[in-house]
């Protein structure tokens, strides 16, 4: 019988007060020639979400179209695609599975309380898949895949 023994690895991350106590833990995204650009930490995001803008860091999926819903009774048509190789702190996670929004709205908002840009949402989806333990005393985040 092998065991297979798994590092966890961390992944520092920073928080945004947005409003009073109205936070966002924030990671720098890691794309060739992108300054200034985060993901959102978001546990309530069942899935990934990555800005449709940037097209040169994803590809799409076959697939026409996926609905999304948020908290709200909103339903949105969204496309999905797939980042060929994610990198947080410094580390490779691969690909990942993303649905495709246009992130304009979200950074104005953005824009009014901090100068970072948001890139993406990493969800649930990828929180789980990697073991994900968010620490926010010590601001980091242990991964290890399952």
């Amino acid at each position: 019988m092998s065991h297979k023994i798994n590092m966890m690895q961390e992944i520092c991350f920073e928080i945004v007060e947005l409003e009073e106590k109205t936070y966002h833990p924030l990671i720098k995204a890691e794309f060739p020639g992108v300054e200034n650009y985060w993901w959102v930490i978001d546990t309530g995001a069942s899935k990934s979400v990555f800005d449709e803008t940037m097209t040169n860091f994803f590809t799409l999926d076959n697939e026409d179209h996926v609905m999304a819903t948020g908290l709200g009774k909103e339903i949105v048509e969204t496309n999905s695609g797939k980042i060929g190789s994610l990198s947080l702190g410094g580390i490779n996670f691969g690909e990942l599975n993303v649905a495709l929004i246009d992130f304009l709205h979200i950074n104005n908002e953005y824009s009014k309380f901090s100068e970072k840009r948001i890139i993406g949402l990493i969800g649930s989806d990828f929180l789980y898949a990697q073991r994900a333990i968010i620490d926010f005393e010590n601001k980091k985040i242990s991964c290890g895949t399952l």
